[in-house]
């Protein structure tokens, strides 16, 4: 499986890439903003994007809205610090498989992964933070 994780953090980044690589056996891109997640996206033909919502150059939301429109078959994982019902619902309403609160822990993280390739909605896997 093809996984693009998005997020402006470097520390975060390559954390969660260890952890999808090891965990899930996928092979992991990263890019630090919307415009190097856009160039690879066009390039390769991702299964799964984690995207955060915060970008330097657009917002994790919208990125993946635009890119589930490209490719309905993409499975996306929202990661904010927003923990808000006004967020978790558009991201419902967009189709986001996945939507997690940070900081969140790395189990939640796999319990999102494994839902989501599944197919589940995102109501099944909106995490709060607090576990």
């Amino acid at each position: 499986m093809k996984v693009l994780i998005v997020e402006k953090d470097k520390t975060i980044r390559q954390s969660l890439s260890y952890f999808v690589e090891h965990q899930k056996d996928c092979e992991v891109f990263l890019a630090s903003s919307k415009k190097e997640g856009a160039s690879l996206f066009k390039t390769i033909p991702f299964d799964m994007v984690l995207c955060g919502d915060r970008l330097p150059d657009g917002g994790g939301l919208e990125i993946l809205k635009e890119w589930m429109s490209k490719n309905p078959k993409l499975v996306s994982i929202l990661m904010t610090v927003q923990n808000d019902e006004w967020m978790k619902e558009e991201a419902r309403k967009a189709g986001v498989h996945g939507f997690l609160v940070k900081p969140f822990d790395l189990k939640q993280l796999e319990e999102a992964m494994s839902i989501s390739e599944f197919g589940l909605r995102s109501a099944e896997l909106i995490h709060d933070g607090r576990r």
